[in-house]
């Protein structure tokens, strides 16, 4: 085996060693199931997966980030979800065999490790602790889904960002804004001026600390109910 060849099969087997759904499974089909992947990459501005094409299997972001969007006639994006290293992707696609429906661009050189459906089905067959997870996954999904849906049509762009800013901090004090400014105002659906501008009211209105891309939470029950 060449090194470069050695070297993907070393990529591959850590990332799915490493994925919370197989967390739990014997060393064995963990390397079963990544004998059974794949990778594949995609330059910056480039698609690691079309819309209206069948997902080859479940993507793992082994490293790089990516942008899921849907497209319109006139080419205008809607920013569904950006994914960072080590999230998954288009698995209800996959598991479906069906198109995806959206597009899958890389913000930065990026490389996925491909899971076809294959052997997790048989997994689900014959292990309840991956079935419960990956159900798990799928439900988790879906809740995040309605909730992007009530935050988009039902809270004005100061509660969109507050929201994001308070998930992402997760409980704590201070979160690293995982994309630019521009790329965060289009997950919003909002335009850059629009969020430049509540970050700035936030920080003059003493609720947040904004360094670069560093954001600290000065006032939560502020940042949970903003008045901008």
């Amino acid at each position: 085996m060449s090194n470069g060849a050695l070297n993907e099969r070393q990529l591959i087997e850590g990332v799915v060693a490493n994925l919370p759904l197989f967390w739990g499974l014997a060393p064995v089909q963990v390397r079963s199931i990544a004998a059974q992947c794949w990778t594949l990459g995609a330059a910056r501005g480039a698609s690691l997966l079309q819309a209206g094409a069948r997902p080859p299997g479940v993507f793992v972001l082994a490293y790089g980030s990516v942008k899921l969007v849907l497209r319109n006639a006139g080419g205008e994006e809607r920013v569904l979800r950006l994914v960072a290293a080590r999230q998954t992707f288009a698995e209800a696609s996959a598991l479906l065999g069906r198109p995806s429906p959206y597009f899958a661009v890389a913000l930065a050189d990026a490389r996925a490790v491909v899971i076809p459906s294959t052997p997790l089905f048989g997994l689900l067959e014959r292990d309840t602790r991956f079935a419960k997870a990956l159900i798990a996954d799928l439900a988790e999904a879906k809740l995040q889904l309605w909730a992007e849906i009530g935050s988009a049509t039902l809270q004005r762009g100061a509660q969109r960002l507050a929201s994001y800013l308070d998930a992402l901090a997760n409980g704590g004090s201070e979160v690293q804004l995982p994309f630019s400014k521009t790329l965060l105002a289009a997950r919003l659906g909002m335009k850059k001026e629009t969020l430049s501008r509540l970050l700035r009211q936030f920080t003059e209105d003493g609720v947040i600390a904004v360094t670069r891309r560093r954001v600290a939470i000065l006032d939560r029950e502020r940042l949970k109910h903003p008045t901008s």
